[in-house]
Formats: structure tokens, C-alpha cells, sequence
């Protein structure tokens, strides 16, 4: 993701952290480019000073912190440091992953290769097993929540995230939850109830964006996309999808969630599909990661050098500052001790 400047009023700093630049801005807060006192270049979301009153915002807000605590992995952007409970803004940080967006790659370089894309679709599987592992659901994966970087892609986004097989449902209490074109049918119909079986369904949406630049349903406007994508007399659009892979995607996107594939299954007949083409699956994602990764120049600069004294974090081993680590905790005691279900 390009930086963009600080605007007047922006913060210089924000939990000791030094502001740079601008990542992104949305309907909940912004997204900002800092630098630790360590050196690391992190991503720091804070939320908007004006929905800071406002109890669903703030409960949402702050259950992505509690969420982006519970998960980690070499294909997660990881949790670094959080606001206190007491303080306002609330923000919190993330390892910043440099590159561009799936969204982005494809627009400018065009589609993926099978090659390209099966490689892709067993390291997001390989994500969204850490999540699922965690006993969460992303319920928001998109090519816009995926980051190709250095050492292939990242998953970011955890504000519509919650726990698997439950009735209840934390991030979001009213309305539509998740992005429509990558909606599965269920999710269509309530956000409420959902399973496994939808991160399962967007990741074949992923891919099939990622082969194609389009989606499997595509309607002039969101009411019309829904009512196709929850009527199952009404097949996705899988035109223009290499038939070595036709089969597996359509699986993803079955109608019913039991009848769809589960990520395991994903996993290896996409490892199958690469022998088939006479590819390592290890080569395949490095190749992958090579090709994918770019940097341009409103990127923002590099780190400094790190003291000799720092350890370098292992991917998929972050570090979660022990104080964090607390919070987290008591704040999930307090919710399952009045019945909230995430």
C-alpha cells in the first residue's frame, strides 16, 4: 500500500510510535505508516474521533484487537501493540507488509497464470487454516484484504472477524456483514450462523478474481447482486476460469456450505493441479512471492538499521508484548462472562 502525507491534525505520534504517513482511510478510522522505537515499521489503525462515543463502533473496534491477538501465522499481519482500554482514540498496530494488493496486482499486471493462482490459493488456505485454528472466521476475505508481499501474501482486515459456530455474532448487529461479490450465499441471507464453509466460498471468489478480474456474480447494483448470489437455481458465472481448476472452484462455491469443499481438500488438490503442470508446490510460492512482489515509490522508506541487540521475529512467531497478552485475556473473561459470543 502507497503512503500518502499526514494531513493538518493529524498526530506525529501515537502510542510512542512516529507517524510518517497516511496507509488508508475509511468509514471507521484511519490507517497510518509509523515507526517503533525499535525500528519496526509498523500499521496503525485508529478510529475515528467522532464514532469514539459511539458504543457499537468502539465495541467492534475494539474486539478486532481481540480477535488479531488470537491468531497468528506466517500469512497474518501480526499484532504488535494496542491502545489502553481508557484511551482515546483507541488504535493498535500491526507488522506493516509492504506491496500491493491482490485488487491492485491484478488491474495493473492482469490475471494470474493457474501456476500463479494455485500457488496463491494454498498460501491463503494456509491463512485462513491459522484462523479457523483459532476458532475464528475472517467473514471479509477480498482481493483487497490480501497484500502480495516479499514473501508472498498477507491477509489483513480483521473488523468483521468472529468466533466460529456461534449464534451470536459480536462485529457487526445489524444489516449486511462482509462484501457482497464475495459474499457466500448464506452470508447473503444473515450474518448470523455462519461457519467455515464461507471463508472457504470467498477464497474461490479470490482465486476466480485473481484468474479472470471478475467476479462469479456481478449485478448492476447490490440488491440484485444478493438476490442472485442467495437464489440456487442461480449458478455463478465461471467463463473464462482454465479448466484444470474449473472443478475445484466450483466446489468452493457451492451453494449449500456442507456441500462445499473444506480447506484441507483445497489445499491438496491445488498441490495436485501444480504437479499436474510439472511444479513444486514449494517453487510454485516462491516463484509466486518473486513475481508478485512490488515496490513503488510512494512506499514508505525502509527501516533503519536494527540494533545488534534485536532479535529478528520469526514469521509466524510475533511478538505479542505480555501486557497485550492480558488485556486480551481479560477482556475475552469478561465477554463470555455475560454471554457474548464473538
Amino acid at each position: 500500500m502507497g503512503m500518502k502525507p499526514l494531513k493538518p491534525g493529524d498526530p506525529d505520534k501515537i502510542g510512542g510510535i512516529t507517524l510518517l504517513g497516511r496507509l488508508g482511510e475509511g468509514g471507521m478510522g484511519t490507517v497510518y505508516f509509523g515507526v517503533a522505537p525499535n525500528g519496526d515499521r509498523v500499521a496503525i489503525k485508529t478510529i475515528r474521533q467522532d464514532l469514539t462515543a459511539n458504543d457499537e463502533a468502539k465495541d467492534r473496534f475494539d474486539r478486532e484487537i481481540t480477535v488479531l491477538g488470537m491468531v497468528a501465522g506466517p500469512r497474518i499481519a501480526a499484532l504488535l501493540a494496542a491502545s489502553e482500554p481508557d484511551e482515546v482514540p483507541p488504535w493498535f498496530a500491526t507488522e506493516y507488509v509492504q506491496g500491493l494488493t491482490l485488487t491492485e496486482y491484478i488491474q495493473e499486471r492482469g490475471p494470474l497464470t493457474t501456476t500463479m493462482a494455485a500457488a496463491l490459493g494454498i498460501m491463503l488456505a494456509e491463512g485462513l487454516e491459522d484462523i479457523h485454528a483459532a476458532g475464528l472466521l475472517h467473514r471479509d476475505l477480498k482481493p483487497g484484504n490480501v497484500i502480495l508481499g516479499a514473501d508472498g501474501p498477507r491477509i489483513i482486515d480483521f473488523g468483521l472477524a468472529g468466533l466460529k459456530d456461534t449464534t451470536g455474532d459480536i462485529t457487526h448487529t445489524s444489516g449486511m456483514l462482509g462484501t457482497p461479490v464475495c459474499m457466500a450465499p448464506e452470508q447473503a441471507v444473515s450474518p448470523k450462523d455462519l461457519t467455515a464453509a464461507v471463508d472457504v466460498y470467498a477464497l474461490g471468489v479470490v482465486l476466480m478474481f485473481a484468474m479472470t478480474g471478475r467476479y462469479p456474480y456481478e449485478r448492476p447494483t447490490v440488491p440484485a447482486l444478493l438476490l442472485a448470489i442467495a437464489d440456487p437455481a442461480t449458478d455463478p458465472d465461471l467463463s473464462g476460469l482454465p479448466e484444470e481448476i474449473k472443478q475445484l472452484i466450483t466446489g468452493m462455491l457451492a451453494h449449500h456450505p456442507t456441500s462445499r469443499s473444506i480447506l484441507s481438500d483445497v489445499t491438496i488438490e491445488l498441490k495436485k493441479i501444480l504437479n499436474g503442470i510439472g511444479v513444486s508446490p514449494g517453487n510454485a510460492q516462491r516463484e509466486f512471492a518473486r513475481l508478485t512482489y512490488i515496490e513503488r515509490e510512494s512506499d514508505p522508506p525502509p527501516a533503519p538499521p536494527a540494533p545488534a541487540t534485536t532479535r529478528r521475529r520469526l514469521p509466524g512467531n510475533p511478538h505479542v508484548p505480555s501486557d497485550l497478552v492480558s488485556r486480551i485475556a481479560e477482556n475475552l473473561r469478561l465477554e463470555y462472562a455475560r454471554g457474548a459470543t464473538l
